[in-house]
């Protein structure tokens, strides 16, 4: 039995734009922004959570601040089933340092994301999963992400709202200290962490505790706070695309990802080092809407277009074993 499909209203739409856009503002300064009480956004909120349509409120950090690399593993098995994935579950949710896993279904079965401190332990992070399915696996790739552009739920509205693009830190910032690592992990996960819950675990004052966040939030350690949404809810689908580019140089790279970013499907673009120049994810009712799209962008850029493969996101797992 497939899920019931939810359907939001403008006033839920906005709100939940808001929410992609800052995570952790009070309903009070959302409810301005959307035209609605306090309480009503509270009540509207509560509701959305409820129907697990939003499953995460995240604090994006400056993980190379921080001293880690943003590394990625692509895998495609023999014969993937349920008994495997259940297997590989297992396994991650007790590996260190494992950020975001999916499932997918297409060119790949399942994405890995994971963080290193340098080349040496990405590779040992790397032989330690190949080593332990090396058995299932029929293709695999290694990648690191660069540089990531996210956009606010156009989708919601079908037409071309402002890029939320995280700013970009000094050349030379001050690293965190002890208790600025400390808020990290407690806010990593939950960017509506309350105060009163920060102070307790902290032992800390509000103002203390307040202070850190915003001189955080200034020198952009604390790059945003944004959702994780469940967009088959709504009926959607999530697909992962995957680009090699030829014949470009920055300037037409640029006008490469300008044009992907023009659709309001589009959710993110990374850039990265790996057998793949370029990814986006974006959502559509179905494969036929993102062939036509996938269509238009390779008529846009013929010459530079060497390849494009897309996997649907099937289900990102509740697995973040990141401790900094």
């Amino acid at each position: 039995m497939g899920k019931e499909i939810i359907k939001l209203d403008e006033k839920d739409k906005k709100i939940v734009r808001e929410l992609f856009i800052n995570s952790r503002q009070s309903f009070s300064k959302i409810g301005k922004k959307v035209g609605l009480p306090k309480n009503v956004v509270a009540y509207r909120v509560k509701k959305i959570i409820d129907s697990e349509l939003i499953t995460l409120f995240c604090t994006i950090f400056d993980k190379e601040r921080l001293g880690y690399l943003n590394c990625k593993i692509l895998l495609k098995f023999h014969h993937f089933n349920e008994k495997l994935e259940k297997k590989i579950l297992g396994f991650l949710k007790k590996t260190k340092k494992i950020h975001w896993v999916a499932t997918l279904e297409g060119n790949y079965d399942f994405c890995i994301i994971f963080l290193a401190r340098n080349i040496e332990e990405m590779y040992e992070a790397y032989n330690k999963i190949l080593y332990k399915f090396n058995n299932f696996i029929l293709d695999k790739e290694l990648a690191i992400q660069v540089k990531g552009y996210h956009f606010p739920y156009n989708f919601l509205y079908n037409r071309l709202e402002t890029q939320v693009n995280f700013k970009k830190r000094e050349k030379s910032p001050k690293k965190p200290d002890k208790t600025d690592i400390r808020i990290i992990n407690l806010m990593k996960q939950n960017s509506r962490i309350s105060m009163l819950e920060l102070m307790e675990k902290l032992e800390l004052s509000p103002q203390i505790i307040r202070n850190r966040i915003k001189k955080m939030e200034k020198d952009i350690m604390i790059m945003g706070y944004k959702i994780r949404f469940d967009y088959s809810l709504i009926g959607l689908n999530y697909f992962y695309n995957f680009l090699n580019l030829t014949n470009v140089d920055r300037e037409k790279e640029q006008e490469i990802i300008s044009f992907i970013a023009s659709f309001p499907s589009t959710i993110k673009i990374v850039k990265e080092i790996g057998k793949w120049d370029l990814e986006f994810e974006c959502v559509f009712p179905s494969h036929f809407e993102l062939h036509d799209f996938l269509k238009q962008l390779k008529n846009k850029f013929p010459k530079n277009i060497q390849k494009i493969e897309s996997s649907l996101i099937c289900k990102i797992h509740d697995i973040n074993t990141v401790k900094y």
